[in-house]
């Protein structure tokens, strides 16, 4: 009799009837064992891992490094209320900003401007400055909100 052969009592007796081969039979078996293992294995690793408590972090004093990322952007632009536009932080006219800008952007790599405006700066004049730098060769223009300056009394 071979291993995969197993007698069985029929209706006229005794008939031989083969087993499948070891790899048709059913995984079920086996894939509920495991299901159980996880299941039972996944509170005994959540009970050993390291946790940090956010309070235990704030009470070290080391310096925190911020990674450094290279800035491609070349061009800002802030609107402030009284009408000036800064370029970089410098005053320039629009005459100075036409020229200046198409000549920024071609240094950049994306090509991205970025463009902020004080809240007092009527809408229809920053809307005016996007299409003024998409005009110039600005792939993307990113706003900025800035935060207000308070001043202190004194």
């Amino acid at each position: 009799m071979s291993i995969f052969k197993r007698r069985r009592k029929g209706e006229g007796g005794e008939v031989e009837a083969e087993l499948p081969a070891a790899g048709l039979i059913s995984l079920t078996d086996v894939n509920a064992s495991l299901v159980k293992i996880f299941v039972l294995t996944i509170p005994l690793a959540l009970e050993s891992g390291l946790f940090i408590s956010r309070s235990v972090a704030t009470r070290i004093k080391r310096p925190i490094v911020q990674k450094q990322v290279k800035k491609d952007v070349k061009v800002s632009i802030h609107l402030r209320a009284d009408g000036v536009i800064e370029l970089n932080k410098k005053p320039v006219t629009q005459e100075q900003l036409e020229d200046l800008v198409p000549k920024l952007l071609a240094r950049s790599i994306e090509k991205n401007a970025l463009l902020s405006a004080d809240p007092e700066v009527v809408y229809e004049d920053v809307v005016a400055m996007i299409d003024f730098l998409k005009q110039k060769g600005a792939g993307d223009v990113l706003i900025l909100k800035r935060k207000s300056k308070v001043k202190k009394g004194g």
